[in-house]
C-alpha cells in the first residue's frame, strides 16, 4: 500500500509541475507577444478605400514603427480625432506644398497626379485646408492613392511624426466567402 501512496504523490507532484511549467511558457509566449506588437509591430484594419488599389477597404495590415520615414512609404496614422487611417507620405521635411491658381497640388512646383503610380495623370486638387508653404522637420504631406475620394492632409493639414503609427510592413487580403 505504501508502494501505491508513493507512486500517486509522485504522479501528483509530477503533473503540478507540468501545469505549472505550461503556465510559465504560456505566460512568457504571452509576454513577448505584448512587447512585440506594443513596441514593435502594430495591426490594424484599413478603414477606408482611400489606398485603392494597393490597399481594399477591410485589410489586415501589419505594420512596424520606422526610425525614418521618406516619401511613398506606406503608413498608419492617427487622424485629428483619433481614428487610424492609412495613406502616402508625399512630402517631407524640406518640401514646399503649394496651391495652383486652379486649385491644384504642387509639391516643390509640380502639379500632383490623381494617381501616379496606377498611370493615371489627372491632376490632384488641393482641397479646402490651406497647407501651403514649407513642410517643417516634424511634419508630413499624407495623401491617399485614391485622391478623387481619399480624406487625407488636404481635409485636415500635415501630419505630426508623432502621430504616424508605423509604416505598412504587409497586408492580408480579407474577402467575403
Amino acid at each position: 500500500m505504501d508502494k501505491l501512496d508513493s507512486d500517486i504523490k509522485r504522479k501528483r507532484r509530477l503533473i503540478r509541475q507540468l501545469r505549472l511549467d505550461a503556465i510559465i511558457k504560456v505566460a512568457g509566449f504571452a509576454a513577448v507577444l505584448f512587447i512585440t506588437f506594443s513596441f514593435v509591430f502594430g495591426i490594424c484594419l484599413a478603414p477606408t478605400n482611400d489606398m485603392f488599389p494597393a490597399v481594399h477597404q477591410g485589410d489586415l495590415i501589419i505594420y512596424y514603427r520606422p526610425g525614418r520615414i521618406i516619401n511613398t512609404d506606406v503608413v498608419i496614422y492617427e487622424m485629428p480625432g483619433g481614428s487610424l487611417q492609412i495613406g502616402r507620405v508625399e512630402g517631407t521635411q524640406g518640401e514646399t506644398v503649394g496651391k495652383t491658381e486652379g486649385g491644384l497640388l504642387t509639391i516643390n512646383n509640380n502639379i500632383q497626379p490623381v494617381q501616379k503610380r496606377s498611370g493615371l495623370y489627372d491632376e490632384t486638387y488641393a482641397g479646402e485646408k490651406n497647407i501651403s508653404g514649407e513642410i517643417k522637420d516634424d511634419e508630413y504631406l499624407i495623401l491617399g492613392d485614391k485622391r478623387e475620394t481619399a480624406t487625407d492632409s488636404r481635409e485636415f493639414g500635415l501630419i505630426k511624426r508623432k502621430a504616424i503609427k508605423g509604416k505598412a510592413f504587409t497586408i492580408v487580403r480579407r474577402r467575403p466567402l
